[in-house]
């Protein structure tokens, strides 16, 4: 069972499951639902450290970007109107690595990375609280060594050099939402079980663990048959979700 949401800033709870440390903690995004306004957004988080115009500045189409706080997030407004937050519980900064590591993607499968680079000046191997971890370095005249670090042969951090990331096995959540405080849209840290009745019928699931934590991915039919909704939960809570009006379905990921 998932710890009850407590006081504001405080961390619910860092327990080991299957190994890794996990924590959940107040996040201010949890203010906002699906359908907030940019103001909502602005009022809340504050000034994004990244703003993307998706379309013509007064249509309103923006993606924001917080890079501060305890977790990278991402919010993508449609007419001005909350569409879509992600929050990038396995973050990689792209803009700290060379041109050819950005193409290394957070939870990017161990075959994938040398499909796309080949196979690595160095890798080691070894076993930590049960988990399989991969280090794999690459470096070539002109460039920066890089260094991707796998968990269970999925990518959790990339980065410069190839010294081991502290909390490498960590992973910080969002406080559960309590069902006293659930309402009538789209939150993050939401149960599948709360979120349940805001979506439509299940198009396809992907399910897999992510440093011990169950990750369920899925799509959703929206509940008047319009377009499509997608959400990811991680640990219990939901972390990420996206509509899709049924116009732009095939751009959807």
């Amino acid at each position: 069972m998932l710890p009850k949401s407590i006081s504001v800033g405080r961390i619910v709870a860092l327990c080991a499951l299957a190994g890794p440390a996990l924590g959940y903690t107040n996040m201010q995004v949890g203010l906002l639902h699906a359908g907030s306004t940019d103001v909502d957004v602005r009022s809340v988080l504050g000034q994004p450290t990244l703003v993307t115009e998706l379309s013509a500045p007064e249509d309103g189409h923006v993606a924001l970007l917080y890079a501060a706080g305890p977790v990278r997030t991402h919010v993508v407004l449609q007419g001005g109107k909350v569409t879509g937050i992600e929050l990038d519980v396995v973050s990689i900064d792209p803009e700290l690595l060379p041109e050819r590591a950005r193409v290394i993607k957070a939870t990017m499968m161990r075959d994938g990375v040398t499909i796309l680079l080949g196979v690595p000046v160095e890798e080691h191997q070894w076993t930590e609280e049960g988990h399989d971890i991969d280090q794999i370095t690459y470096s070539r005249a002109g460039e920066p060594e890089f260094t991707a670090f796998l968990v269970d042969n999925l990518v959790v951090d990339v980065r410069l050099g190839h010294d081991k990331p502290a909390g490498l096995l960590s992973m910080m959540l969002p406080e559960p939402i309590t069902n006293a405080s659930v309402g009538s849209q789209l939150t993050i840290g939401m149960s599948p079980a709360q979120a349940s009745p805001l979506l439509g019928p299940v198009e396809s699931t992907i399910s897999f663990a992510l440093k011990g934590q169950p990750v369920e991915y899925a799509h959703y039919r929206e509940r008047d048959g319009n377009g499509l909704v997608t959400a990811t939960f991680i640990g219990g809570v939901l972390t990420a979700f996206r509509t899709w009006p049924a116009n732009v379905e095939g751009d959807q990921p």
